[in-house]
């Protein structure tokens, strides 16, 4: 207000006030408020509500258009409203999906998917592999199943327009194949899993890993409840369905390579109870040369190398003349278990690596070959294949190494290295020029373990660790077990002393002053204590 215009009593008070408090500037209020924004209501308000409630209070939300940020500040409007229903529906889902087909007119379009979502949570909660994310989650209806599923595809067959192509529509047909048991909902699920085939999805980054993309696609929804039927029918060793097995192999077609890992991931076991039928889907899937789907179809070969061998070796002479990278890891680690088995040479095997040239080849066969249990059962062809592949040059090398040090730990028994392969394994470390820092945790206790059981060998791998930690300015953090290895060391040496005239005992000395010239802390006092000069 102009100060001509303000009555002289008005423009007194103005002027004490300011004289108290300052001059008065007229200016909007600014700050910051947040947090997250919650729902109007529980979801249990749609449990305690009749019918006739809960279709008013959708009505209420059906044209909310957004929040008001004024007095209900962080209080949310009809997109939290849709969390709820859904909650409140996985809970009671036969009287809303009831609900849903009885006034399917009265019920906003927006809140028809969150009814379907909740039955879908029900089935895949209970029956299938999905957990709430509510660890309190209860459901207060004990819904049959059966009755259930058919419940979900008779509103999915009601409204075909509003369901073509939605999300919904496709993790409730996955939610259903995991309790479906009669012929004619199967048949009804594959019908309708086939009008998503022709869904066009956004292409996915192609870094992001194939199983991921998958799970996250409409296609990839159905492609799983498709897979989840025929593994359920195949098991029953009961006839298909009609209609059934089209659609799978039409899937194991589809351009997108997610939707072929898929199949490869879920196809293993369907193999195992069908398996032409599983083959045939093995072989569409893996048409077209994304070397990618190899790592996917990995687990088919693996699970069938021993019965099926013939059926694999076609398969790995297929990748080994075709495929590079990740695809040889595949090839090579599958080779390497038949070797173990006899199936293929392993003198062939090797120089056949060797040939290639491809740390993922090497990488895959050394993870057989370093498998603590194939070594146990397999020891020679397991360190022939170890000493093979660290004599090779760079990142070959290094390769096989890193895969070696999984055999270390305080593991008892301990696995038997021979102090060789040793050798060659710190010589592949000290050569790595990689930025990929090798931490040999393990190591030393490893060392202890064998100084029990193996001292000959502990000792002059010892040796050669003190001369690595030397050259290589090697971190050695944990000091218990190599105190503990140089007393179980001195005192066999002792124990031999007068038979082999205190040669032992010269070489355990020796490493002592070897490990206190590299600066191993606590030595001092390990000497002090054991009142050793």
């Amino acid at each position: 207000m102009p100060v001509y215009l303000r009555s002289p009593t008005a423009q007194e008070t103005l002027l004490d006030w300011e004289k108290a408090f300052g001059p008065c500037i007229r200016q909007p209020h600014i700050g910051s408020r947040g947090g997250c924004v919650g729902a109007p209501f529980s979801y249990e308000r749609f449990l305690e509500f009749s019918e006739a409630g809960v279709l008013k209070l959708l009505t209420h939300y059906r044209n909310d258009a957004g929040r008001d940020w004024g007095d209900d500040f962080l209080i949310g409007g009809a997109e939290q409203v849709e969390w709820q229903l859904r909650e409140a529906v996985s809970r009671s889902p036969l009287r809303f999906m009831h609900l849903l087909a009885e006034s399917w007119a009265d019920i906003p379009e927006r809140f028809t998917d969150d009814i379907l979502d909740g039955a879908a949570d029900y089935l895949a909660y209970r029956y299938g592999n999905r957990q709430p994310a509510d660890n309190q989650w209860r459901p207060i209806e004990q819904a049959d199943p059966q009755q259930l599923a058919t419940l979900i595809l008779d509103e999915i067959e009601r409204h075909p327009p509003r369901w073509r192509h939605r999300r919904a529509a496709a993790k409730a047909l996955e939610a259903c194949a995991n309790v479906i048991e009669s012929e004619q909902d199967a048949f009804r699920l594959a019908f309708a899993a086939i009008g998503f085939i022709d869904l066009q999805e956004r292409s996915y980054n192609d870094d992001r890993e194939l199983i991921d993309a998958g799970i996250n696609m409409i296609r990839g929804n159905v492609t799983e409840a498709v897979m989840i039927v025929a593994t359920h029918w195949a098991e029953k060793q009961q006839p298909f369905p009609e209609l059934l097995v089209p659609t799978l192999r039409r899937l194991a077609r589809d351009l997108h390579p997610a939707i072929r890992a898929l199949i490869l991931r879920r196809l293993p076991y369907l193999q195992s109870h069908s398996p032409e039928l599983g083959w045939e889907i093995f072989y569409l899937a893996l048409e077209g040369d994304d070397e990618r789907l190899w790592q996917d179809a990995e687990p088919c070969l693996y699970y069938a190398y021993h019965n099926r061998f013939e059926e694999v070796s076609r398969v790995l002479m297929r990748i080994v003349s075709t495929a590079t990278g990740k695809a040889l890891e595949t090839w090579a680690r599958i080779s390497a278990l038949a070797g173990l088995l006899g199936r293929i040479d392993l003198h062939d095997f090797i120089p056949q690596l060797q040939a290639l040239g491809s740390v993922d080849a090497w990488t895959g066969a050394a993870s057989v070959w370093s498998h603590k249990g194939n070594l146990a059962q397999h020891f020679d062809q397991c360190i022939f294949g170890i000493s093979a592949g660290l004599q090779e040059s760079g990142d070959i090398a290094s390769s096989v190494a890193r895969k070696m040090s999984s055999l270390f730990g305080k593991d008892l028994p301990p696995t038997l290295i021979p102090s060789d392969i040793i050798d060659k394994y710190l010589s592949a470390i000290e050569q790595d020029q990689s930025n990929n820092r090798f931490h040999l945790h393990g190591f030393d206790e490893w060392l202890n373990v064998m100084s029990q059981c193996r001292p000959d060998e502990a000792l002059a791998s010892a040796e050669r660790f003190a001369v690595f930690v030397r050259d290589t300015k090697y971190q050695l953090y944990d000091l218990e077990d190599i105190s503990q290895l140089m007393t179980r060391l001195f005192r066999e040496a002792e124990e031999r002393e007068e038979s082999d005239n205190g040669v032992m005992l010269r070489q355990v000395i020796a490493l002592q002053d070897a490990f206190l010239a590299i600066g191993v802390n606590g030595l001092q006092d390990w000497l002090r204590d054991a009142e050793r000069p």
